[in-house]
């Protein structure tokens, strides 16, 4: 009788454990959603929800972009994607510390974690190595800042707010030299 109950405390508490596993963690869901949900709450004017979706989506990238620097340092045996990745990392976190001090200047929630979608698309690249990971890591990259570049000059265009124009600004620059140092290290890896 006793081994009877021990098999079944056994059983149920693996199956609390398995149903637990299963339901998805509300920070891991999607932190930029939840960033986006609160400041919803929050913001009443329109302009300013826009400028706060901008900076949930910029931080959420600039996340993204760290962690795929990360990958490329721990996974590349190419020193000048090594390279690149340094530089990305450190001006990532730089433009990451810029978006932040500007959105708890203006009440503004930002993610603490990159996307679910980031997270697959790093995780699939983690799977890649050698040759093969450079190049697939160049193409992400370039992906990732071509987006990017659209979504600061576009916010650039729309937003009345000085402070965020000179943080775009100051950032585009940036950006577009990342975009370009890719591209030209992109040939190198074909």
């Amino acid at each position: 009788m006793k081994s009877k109950n021990i098999i079944k405390t056994t059983m149920l508490a693996i199956a609390v454990l398995a149903l637990a596993s299963c339901q998805p963690n509300k920070n891991q869901e999607d932190s930029s959603e939840i960033a986006k949900e609160h400041n919803d709450a929050v913001i009443d004017d329109k302009n300013m929800e826009k400028d706060a979706d901008f900076i949930v989506n910029a931080v959420a990238s600039n996340l993204a972009e760290i962690n795929l620097a990360q990958l490329a340092l721990a996974k590349s045996t190419n020193t000048d994607i090594k390279e690149i990745a340094g530089m990305l990392e450190a001006d990532h976190t730089k433009v990451l510390s810029s978006l932040k001090g500007y959105a708890t200047s203006k009440g503004i929630s930002t993610p603490t974690i990159e996307t679910p979608e980031a997270t697959e698309d790093r995780n699939s690249l983690a799977e890649k190595s050698g040759k093969d990971f450079d190049k697939k890591w160049c193409e992400k990259l370039q992906d990732n800042h071509n987006n990017s570049i659209r979504s600061f000059e576009s916010r650039l265009d729309k937003t009345d707010d000085v402070a965020l124009k000179d943080l775009i600004s100051r950032t585009l620059p940036d950006l577009k030299n990342h975009l370009q140092m890719l591209k030209d290290h992109e040939g190198e890896t074909k």
